[in-house]
């Protein structure tokens, strides 16, 4: 389930017909989905609800009782994959059995999929950001800097327990982000390297970033 169909779900009233709230997340998400993919192909600026609702074979009023405006919709679109990375990096971090080592290379296996899979969602984010709001821009980035804050917290834990190089500053958090954000950039499923070749080489990376060796 993405995070806005989730968000959805958990946002209706409990005890309310479970049924009805499913639906409107399916079609929350389903609204997402097409939008996202028309403007990654289109650009945001060239592609209107009108063409939304056509894609989607609904009226533009139809949208309007999900979203408020085209805004509304590409702020959803831009929440998807970091909402979705904060979620497996909160289900990673509660694995208290693993080491450290285990639970960054979980962790960056797991979010280097997200965005491979979420990879349109994650072009549409890093191109159109420039369109939304200040609300949304800011409550986007705090999502995105607690991400890099626990990742950070993630590695200082580690090194204190020697999983991790003693040397190794917590700022190279923000450098494994990156190098997560930019798998859109070069990575192509018709591309000469699969998916799992260019997460195997993204956890690599990052461990070494973070001063430790691929666990076996």
């Amino acid at each position: 389930m993405s995070a806005v169909a989730r968000k959805t779900r958990d946002d209706a009233p409990s005890g309310n017909a479970s049924l009805k709230s499913e639906f409107v997340a399916f079609k929350t998400n389903r609204i997402v989905e097409v939008a996202s993919h028309l403007f990654y192909e289109r650009g945001y600026s060239s592609c209107t609800l009108d063409n939304v609702a056509d894609k989607l074979g609904v009226t533009k009023p139809f949208l309007y009782s999900y979203f408020k405006n085209k805004e509304a919709i590409l702020a959803a679109i831009c929440e998807v994959g970091i909402s979705e990375s904060l979620a497996a990096l909160e289900a990673t971090l509660a694995g208290e059995h693993q080491g450290y080592r285990e639970r960054l290379a979980e962790l960056v296996r797991q979010v280097g999929r997200i965005v491979i899979d979420r990879q349109e969602y994650v072009v549409v984010y890093q191109r159109e950001m420039k369109h939304l709001s200040a609300t949304d821009h800011e409550r986007i980035l705090r999502l995105r800097h607690s991400f890099d804050h626990q990742i950070a917290e993630l590695i200082r834990e580690g090194v204190e327990a020697g999983e991790f190089r003693e040397d190794t500053d917590s700022f190279v958090a923000v450098w494994i982000g990156g190098l997560i954000s930019w798998i859109p950039t070069w990575y192509s499923p018709a591309g000469h390297r699969t998916a799992d070749e260019v997460i195997d080489q993204l956890v690599a990376a990052a461990l070494r970033l973070a001063g430790a060796e691929k666990p076996k």
